[in-house]
């Protein structure tokens, strides 16, 4: 019997190139003022440097708590026509779509919000998407401006894969990854590459 052949991707830096999707959003959200602000704010009380999560943590808060997630869904539906669709590597997307030919499973693994990657998933027809979900309160479908669970990046990543991909006999791995917060993803592939498309 054939094993099974699994394609991971990162997004941000190796599907898309520029900016980070999140910020991106955040700017579309707020406006680039408020943004800067925000990161102007941060960094003069001791953040940036060396701490995403810390700092995802602040500007999360900060910018999304209290918006519905009707508005962050419609919002969503925009950013992907507007900016995501613009910012798609088309080597990485070329080889995502041999993947698919292959009949591979793809999988995309990322510390961006699942609020604005669902859609692109549908559109790609990625098969499982595993990211940083928002948290809504469930009376008021509003944004506490907390994640629903641990951002999705550095060994994360290869947590919540392991989890739903437990045993590794059953698979070959093929992982596609651009930055440090990839590498646990990547030296546990069969077939790691590691900025192969810049």
């Amino acid at each position: 019997m054939n094993e099974r052949i699994i394609a991971v991707f990162d997004f941000d830096g190796t599907l898309t190139v520029g900016a980070s999707s999140r910020l991106l959003f955040l700017r579309q959200l707020v406006g680039l003022p408020r943004l800067v602000g925000g990161l102007l704010s941060r960094f003069f009380n001791g953040g940036l440097p060396g701490k995403p999560v810390g700092n995802a943590d602040y500007l999360d808060h900060l910018f999304l708590k209290g918006i519905t997630k009707h508005e962050l869904e419609q919002q969503a539906v925009v950013f992907l026509k507007q900016v995501l669709l613009k910012k798609l590597r088309k080597e990485a997307i070329d080889r995502l779509h041999f993947h698919q030919q292959q009949g591979h499973t793809c999988i995309v693994v990322s510390g961006g919000w699942d609020i604005y990657l669902k859609p692109w998933a549908e559109e790609y027809a990625i098969q499982q998407l595993i990211c940083t979900e928002l948290e809504f309160d469930p009376i008021h479908h509003k944004s506490t401006g907390q994640m629903l669970n641990n951002y999705c990046i550095g060994s994360e990543k290869l947590k919540r894969f392991k989890k739903l991909y437990a045993n590794r006999n059953e698979y070959i791995l093929y992982a596609y990854g651009d930055s440090h917060q990839d590498l646990e993803l990547l030296n546990y592939a069969d077939y790691p590459f590691y900025k192969c498309f810049q």
